[in-house]
């Protein structure tokens, strides 16, 4: 099958689940053969463009069709999230650039949470499109700097928050803050709150870390340009990190407020869940040091 039959198949299978009635026109009537759903001059008629302009989509006929139009037909055609990206295959040879839903990627499915939960031994947690942790597994939280006596937790909800706004991160737990972490993390949320401009969580992020004098300055460098931090690997302290029997226990204070951690680096896999476009899981691999390294 190529484009131009898949293309076709999808759309007439959409029209197909969608009654007339619905939407306005009335119910047909007297003898013949009734085609159920819409025809392609109702849906030609929702969209407001001629039937040939609709039809020649639908025939896989139209090159290069506006975004915009694509996005018109997903919506007249109540598409889900998945058929409007088989949409623009279809039709265009790629995915979408953003997800339809300007709410997509600020939830994951509930055995996400269960799934990441139940890992052991990997750090790993899933994220929404604003840097907030949706699930997380000990392993995960241990990873963070603890405070004497005090049970493991994350320090904040919101990991862009605490990577560029809080002391603890900047000045123990990210190691070279300002180059391996602060500039890309950066460009990572300018990126973000443009691709989201709607996302109250991303503009309160935005305003934050733009007034805070330490960050703002880098944030407002747009010198790097950075998206995702897949196959990265950056210096920081682990909190939770234990040698592995019969190895040299390396770990110790960053300072006197934290427990002991261990120096090394942090090597992050990134995916996306694919029902949740924005929302990102990662596991991160993390290797001690053998030899201190100059903060």
């Amino acid at each position: 099958m190529d484009n131009k039959e898949a293309l076709q198949r999808l759309l007439r299978w959409k029209r197909a689940q969608i009654d007339p009635v619905e939407l306005g026109w009335p119910q047909r009537s007297g003898r013949g053969r009734r085609s159920t759903g819409l025809s392609q001059a109702q849906v030609a008629q929702v969209l407001y463009v001629s039937e040939r302009t609709y039809a020649d989509l639908e025939r896989g006929e139209m090159p290069s069709p506006a975004a915009e139009f694509l996005d018109n037909v997903a919506q007249a055609l109540r598409m889900e999230e998945r058929e409007r990206t088989a949409l623009y295959v279809y039709a265009l040879g790629y995915e979408p650039p953003f997800p339809m839903d300007p709410l997509a990627g600020s939830s994951v499915a509930p055995a996400w949470q269960t799934a990441i939960e139940r890992v052991s031994g990997q750090p790993c947690y899933a994220n929404d499109v604003a840097w907030n942790v949706l699930a997380a597994n000990d392993d995960f939280i241990r990873m963070f700097p603890q405070e004497p006596g005090k049970a493991a937790r994350l320090p904040e909800q919101n990991l862009i928050r605490w990577m560029l706004l809080r002391e603890d991160a900047r000045e123990h737990h990210l190691v070279q803050w300002e180059k391996r972490w602060a500039e890309p993390v950066a460009a990572q949320l300018r990126t973000a709150v443009a691709s989201h401009p709607d996302n109250k969580d991303l503009q309160q992020l935005d305003q934050e870390v733009n007034d805070d004098p330490v960050a703002g300055p880098i944030y407002r460098n747009h010198k790097v340009a950075y998206v995702h931090p897949d196959g990265d690997s950056r210096l920081m302290r682990h909190a939770g990190y234990v040698a592995p029997e019969g190895a040299e226990d390396r770990r110790d204070r960053c300072c006197e407020h934290h427990e002991v951690s261990q120096l090394g680096v942090v090597t992050m896999c990134a995916a996306q869940p694919f029902g949740s476009p924005g929302a990102r899981f990662l596991f991160l691999v993390f290797e001690p040091s053998q030899r201190p390294v100059a903060a």
